[in-house]
């Protein structure tokens, strides 16, 4: 079910992907938003809609009680952007899908079928995966955590001078600034828990993560209770 969400969030949008992301460029195409969701331009800013786009380079913020989500088609990911969140599109280093410079957001990947890395980074870390899904927080200090869900990801400070931290599912990390990855702890927070802002587990959840059988939250079908109805000026020619 997790799976069949995903693609059926970015299945959509594969024909103007195909059409649109040129050589070196990757299109993020807007599938859902709730509140308002913000492209920065060079003189002022532009509110995005469900069926916009954005490309990378792009910087995008969301409003106070917003989000956004973004799928990804060409490497079969989908990123919920939280309130109050602000990134930058297939980032400046090789392999980076989306620098988070502040904010929280969930990520979803499926199987890949190419080489690509797949990578997210912050101020303070690198994110790797293998088809997984996560919770990422990103302080005003750049300091970090990681909430895995599902899979495995592995962590690195930016700079990469440490050896990688393996933080599996129901485990969490911390990375402060210029600092090595924290050993894993157990968390004991869902989806649902992480869209919604929290930093603690509902009251009488046990240890490790979402509960069995339970389905990733929040995503949704594409376009339902979005702001904005159908997209209006598209972005990059959506």
């Amino acid at each position: 079910m997790r799976n069949a969400i995903l693609f059926a969030l970015i299945a959509i949008a594969i024909p103007a992907a195909a059409t649109e992301e040129g050589a070196g460029s990757i299109t993020y195409d807007v599938v859902r938003v709730e509140g308002k969701l913000f492209l920065a331009a060079e003189a002022d800013e532009q509110r995005l809609s469900v069926g916009d786009h954005a490309v990378s380079g792009d910087r995008l913020r969301t409003g106070s009680s917003s989000s956004g989500t973004l799928g990804v088609p060409s490497h079969t990911t989908v990123f919920r952007l939280g309130a109050k969140t602000s990134c930058t599109l297939a980032h400046d280093r090789p392999g980076v899908l989306l620098h988070l410079d502040r904010g929280r957001l969930r990520a979803l990947f499926g199987t890949s079928t190419g080489s690509d890395p797949r990578l997210v980074t912050t101020p303070s870390a690198v994110l790797a995966v293998r088809g997984t899904e996560y919770g990422l927080k990103v302080k005003k200090n750049g300091d970090t955590q990681i909430v895995v869900f599902h899979g495995v990801v592995e962590v690195t400070d930016l700079s990469g001078e440490g050896p990688p931290v393996r933080v599996e599912a129901g485990q969490q990390s911390r990375i402060k600034t210029g600092r090595q990855p924290e050993a894993p702890v157990v968390h004991r927070l869902t989806p649902t828990d992480w869209d919604q802002g929290r930093s603690a587990p509902r009251s009488g959840m046990d240890a490790g993560g979402a509960r069995p059988g339970e389905q990733s939250g929040a995503f949704g079908a594409p376009g339902a209770g979005a702001a904005g109805g159908q997209g209006g000026s598209k972005k990059h020619g959506g």
